[in-house]
């Protein structure tokens, strides 16, 4: 696809994704419009797909992603609630069609410089002007953290001076940005992603293996609990109060609490859950098991495994590797936040993932029909190819 186009319709869904569940979304019905949009074009591709006969799944993929959508869709309907699960099924389906297309590198920095204007303005407004006043400052700023990482998935090779002075500038113009959001959150992750890129932090501690995708989307049930247990602490009133003193918040801002009733309402539902995204639960596994229980959460786990590791054999090019440690990224941070689990879930996380797919896709293709020595110089150095 023609970069720019790809990057118009990048900057569109990001324009969608800002009124997600904003009041003037609702009004023009935007995340509506989009949904049915996202599902005509689905069905367009697979039918076509079809009559080429190229709609071709892997067995594995079939039910890993067959038992999410049938498990997501049907718990919500039987339980009274809807068309609940097939609206957040929706943003899955619109991680397939982005990887549909073949994605350039032209194509994700030009992506990922429209991210970073747009997410600077959407901060710089909240932060200087009444546009925006009665707006949540954690969505705003977890949408320019977003815009940020997105930003810098082109980024993770850098090695001159000059291009890594140029990022931690942005970087320090983005934390100050955020800071009125009062998203601590934000602040913090968008810190761990900057490391990542400067290569302080190893890159490899996220990518090395598959079975390391496990862990790291288990993170945010293993800090639930942890934060669970720890919260009954004696010491949690010396830490609450040097917290209050420096964020004006407790440390955990009542997430423990509320982590600990969902777990409880999560024992009288195991198996499917309650049917419902509704609640704000602070944290995305906790979220997809109290909604869908042990079986749809566990589908959800897998299928985003195996989003992921599809990048594997292309760990060697900075855009897939950029997508995988971003995501992860975006994951981790919805380990104490709101999002990446919801009937209107946001956007970006699933962009990234198609964005990924989309790269690998064109990869994929270059390589097609080349001798068996030349393609192993594509892929990644680590795979027992």
């Amino acid at each position: 696809m023609n970069s720019i186009i790809y990057t118009i319709i990048m900057a569109v869904l990001w324009a969608i994704n800002l009124f997600n569940d904003s009041g003037l979304g609702q009004s023009y019905q935007t995340t509506e419009k989009a949904r049915s949009v996202i599902f005509v074009v689905f069905i367009i591709i697979v039918i076509l797909s079809f009559r080429e006969r190229h709609f071709l799944v892997d067995k594995y993929d079939f039910v890993v992603f067959g038992g999410m959508l049938l498990t997501i869709v049907a718990v919500s309907y039987i339980k009274g609630y809807g068309n609940m699960g097939a609206h957040y099924i929706s943003v899955f389906l619109l991680v397939y069609i982005l990887g549909r297309s073949r994605v350039s590198v032209l194509a994700v920095k030009l992506t990922g410089l429209t991210y970073l204007v747009l997410g600077m303005s959407i901060l710089y407004i909240y932060d200087y002007t009444s546009v925006l006043s009665g707006w949540n400052g954690n969505t705003i700023g977890m949408i320019g953290l977003y815009s940020f990482l997105v930003f810098l998935i082109s980024f993770y090779d850098v090695n001159d001076i000059k291009s890594k002075i140029i990022i931690l500038v942005i970087t320090g113009i983005y934390i100050n940005l955020i800071g009125p959001t009062d998203s601590r959150s934000s602040i913090w992750f968008a810190i761990v992603a900057v490391l990542f890129a400067l290569a302080i932090l190893p890159r490899k501690i996220i990518t090395i293996t598959d079975k390391r995708y496990y862990l790291w989307l288990l993170i945010p049930l293993f800090i639930a609990v942890f934060v669970i247990n720890v919260s009954h602490g004696s010491y949690m009133n010396t830490l609450d109060l040097w917290s209050m003193r420096n964020f004006q918040k407790p440390l955990f801002n009542g997430r423990d609490g509320l982590w600990e009733s969902g777990l409880k309402i999560l024992g009288e539902h195991t198996l499917f859950g309650s049917g419902t995204l509704e609640g704000n639960w602070h944290n995305c596994v906790v979220t997809m098991l109290i909604a869908y229980g042990g079986v749809g959460c566990t589908f959800w786990l897998l299928s985003l495994q195996r989003i992921l590791a599809k990048g594997r054999k292309w760990l060697d090019d900075v855009i897939v590797s950029g997508c995988i440690i971003t995501f992860i990224i975006m994951y981790i941070q919805q380990s104490v936040e709101l999002g990446l689990v919801n009937e209107n879930p946001n956007l970006i996380p699933y962009i990234v993932l198609g964005i990924m797919l989309g790269r690998i896709k064109l990869l994929d293709e270059e390589v097609e029909g080349i001798g068996e020595h030349e393609k192993n110089k594509y892929y990644c150095s680590n795979l027992q190819c």
